[in-house]
């Protein structure tokens, strides 16, 4: 095989394969739980919620909320940069990986959007 062949085989067998993961990773879709329904089988996976903030601790890096549905209450902890404008009983989604800290469940956030 010549040299040009390879090289023609190889570019589109890698362009081939940007796209698929390109197409596969906009298909997974993380799953949207109820509070009550994160458990211990849930740490260390990605989890997404729906619900009210009741609580609102900011420091100069992080901020602390405890948010609410109709099944129950788990702290969010979100690593800012810059300050965030989110305020008590505002309706929020959030995303973020399950962690324990202190015997408790809380979910370090990686998106947070109001609804």
């Amino acid at each position: 095989m010549k040299e040009s062949d390879l090289l023609k085989l190889a570019l589109i067998s890698s362009l081939t394969g940007v796209l698929l993961i390109i197409i596969i990773s906009n298909s997974i879709e993380i799953k949207e739980y109820k509070i009550n329904e994160i458990t211990e089988k849930e740490l260390e996976k990605e989890v997404k919620i729906k619900g009210t903030i009741n609580r609102i601790t900011e420091t100069p890096g992080l901020m602390i909320m405890n948010i609410k549905d109709d099944t129950g209450t788990i702290t969010a902890i979100i690593f800012k940069e810059e300050s965030l404008n989110f305020t008590k009983n505002q309706e929020i989604e959030l995303q973020g990986k399950v962690r324990r800290y202190k015997e408790k469940l809380e979910i370090v956030v990686n998106e947070l959007k109001t609804i």
